[in-house]
């Protein structure tokens, strides 16, 4: 029992150490103090402009070395509670400025390789894709964003919906894949 209990208190000690390293070099690199619950995985591969909103439960991945992955985030962005972006296994993602991400959504750079049905789809890779977010937009809550798509500037996606296309500028776009249902007019 002691032993279990020693285990558990250094198993407790090490992981609020590595949160606090993580919370320094994220503050070190970006002045941003994160929240209860968020993650800045590899800050060298990410690039986060001015006046970033971030809050709680939020996760930013970018895991590689430098350059493997890469997450480029503008001026003025603002992330809703527990949304991950995620860039891993060579995924780019650019976020442009005065963006605003809607709680619990999604942005995924990569998919699971899947094409060889005598391997477990978990070690067959990844397909490393792009995803580019314009200025001016706004996802919703809910919001999934696959890789390989571009999210023209000052476009709406409707809560719950799934980018798995392009959606062009000045555009509302909703549903399961997303589509185009209206376009905003000046």
């Amino acid at each position: 029992m002691l032993k279990f209990l020693l285990t558990s208190i250094l198993r407790m000690i090490k992981y609020n150490a590595v949160g606090l390293k993580n919370r320094y070099d994220v503050f070190k690199k970006f002045q941003v103090n994160l929240k209860q619950g968020c993650k800045i995985s590899n800050p060298e591969n990410i690039t986060i402009g001015k006046g970033f909103g971030i809050s709680p439960f939020c996760q930013l991945f970018a895991q590689g070395k430098l350059g493997d992955a890469e997450i480029v985030i503008g001026d003025n962005v603002g992330l809703n509670y527990n949304v991950m972006i995620n860039a891993d296994a060579g995924g780019t993602i650019t976020i442009g400025d005065n963006v605003r991400i809607g709680p619990y959504t999604v942005i995924r750079a990569a998919d699971h390789k899947f094409s060889d049905v005598s391997i477990p789809i978990c070690e067959q890779g990844h397909n490393p894709g792009r995803i580019i977010i314009e200025e001016d937009v706004w996802l919703g809550a809910h919001v999934s964003v696959l890789a390989n798509v571009k999210i023209g500037r000052s476009s709406i996606i409707g809560a719950g919906s799934v980018v798995v296309s392009n959606i062009p500028p000045f555009s509302v776009a909703v549903g399961v894949p997303a589509k185009v249902i209206k376009s905003i007019e000046n």
